[in-house]
């Protein structure tokens, strides 16, 4: 099966040269340009409706296990040239637990995933001189170059309650933060303090992708902010980041204070985009006072040699003192058809050195209708090899979507 996908995807698309008109206007011709008002302010959105059919028979979530309609609301005013206030909304609602009302449900899952609503992006921007620029407020700052592991993005906490099914650009989570970043040269510097203790959403209790048995016990939450700080450089071809912050661990049973000491880099060479991360972190456990340091390096490259294709492969491994390391390894194959109007894209992720320790693979294309309307259909499967992918390894589904923009 995923020799089937890979091969379905890794292939070449050609181009064809455009066609050019001889000859110029006659230079004696007026030439009537009409400006249009730009205005100080955008207001727009989306309408989306979901559904996931899964192929597996477990109870209750076989068949059609997910029917949510989403709404997404975005605007932005400009005070002027320098100055501005973004402001975005998400609220969902998933008709599921209305249409299958009889089936055994956990309330836990009900509550956290029947609907939702929540003020997404919320800040001011702008400059307070030429080379130092503000964002206050409620935003995503995503750190690293990989778009597939996370090594040094750790500011923004993930939606993980369907996991495999989406992006991690599509999952990052908001939190309130201020940050300013000063200019000089080709060189960037950044300081944040984020105010907002915010941790990952996870599968509720008896939801599809909870993995145990039983109800967890409350995981201790500190309430203390947290502080970061980038420089980064960027050169003709290549760039570099490096990153510190004092933050708390995003674990599922544990919530530690967190040092991280991590960089970033990208390196371009015709059609390969060489990258690297690596971060170091120094853990301290609240309750036990015992220190715990680990480490974290990714290698990976990009190849846009294949007209229209995109092929990325990472690989990450996590250096733990006192028990086994954790590889994981990601390969994406993106190509556009039809004037860009359809893409086709798969991504295999896996973990262990011999990758035999679960994952997932997922293929889904992407088309656009008109210019409002856009649709997606893709399926994701589920590999086991450990213990929380053999729980969840028969959550294989379909999924599909249709979205309206205004």
């Amino acid at each position: 099966m995923q020799l089937f996908f890979a091969s379905l995807l890794l292939f070449a698309s050609f181009s064809f040269a455009d066609e050019f008109d001889d000859g110029f206007e006659d230079e004696s011709e007026a030439v009537v340009v009409e400006e249009i008002e730009k205005k100080n302010y955008y207001f727009l959105g989306n309408l989306e409706q979901q559904a996931n059919i899964a192929t597996h028979n477990t109870t209750p979530h076989n068949n059609l296990n997910s029917l949510k309609s989403s709404l997404y609301l975005e605007s932005e005013y400009n005070f002027n040239e320098n100055n501005k206030i973004r402001v975005s909304a998400k609220a969902f609602y998933d008709f599921i637990y209305d249409v299958q009302r009889d089936r055994s449900y956990t309330q836990e899952e009900k509550d956290d995933m029947r609907y939702e609503a929540e003020i997404f992006d919320l800040y001011l921007q702008g400059k307070i001189t030429n080379n130092l620029d503000y964002k206050i407020g409620r935003q995503v700052l995503v750190w690293g170059r990989s778009d597939t592991i996370r090594v040094t993005d750790i500011l923004n906490p993930l939606d993980n309650r369907s996991p495999g099914v989406t992006d991690i650009e599509d999952l990052r989570l908001p939190v309130a933060m201020a940050k300013f970043d000063y200019y000089f040269g080709d060189w960037a510097a950044s300081a944040i303090v984020i105010g907002e203790t915010r941790y990952s959403k996870n599968p509720a209790f008896g939801s599809d992708f909870y993995p145990f048995a039983q109800r967890l016990p409350a995981v201790y939450q500190t309430k203390k902010p947290s502080y970061a700080l980038s420089l980064e450089g960027t050169f003709s071809a290549w760039d570099m980041s490096l990153y510190a912050a004092k933050t708390t661990e995003d674990a599922l049973v544990s919530h530690d204070e967190l040092y991280m000491f991590g960089y970033a880099l990208n390196y371009i060479y015709g059609s390969w985009l060489f990258k690297s991360e690596g971060a170091y972190f120094d853990k301290y456990r609240i309750q036990s006072t015992q220190d715990k340091t680990f480490s974290h390096i990714l290698v990976g490259f990009e190849y846009n040699g294949i007209d229209e294709t995109v092929i990325a492969f990472d690989i990450a491994n996590k250096f733990l003192k006192d028990s086994k390391d954790v590889t994981q390894s990601a390969l994406r194959v993106s190509s556009d058809f039809m004037n860009d109007t359809l893409k086709a894209n798969y991504l295999l992720s896996l973990y262990g050195k011999s990758l035999n320790e679960g994952g997932f693979q997922r293929v889904w294309f992407d088309y656009e209708i008109n210019d409002n309307l856009s649709s997606s259909i893709g399926y994701v499967d589920y590999m086991q090899g450990s213990p929380l992918f053999d729980a969840i390894h028969n959550n294989d589904m379909f999924f599909t979507s249709l979205k309206y923009s205004f």
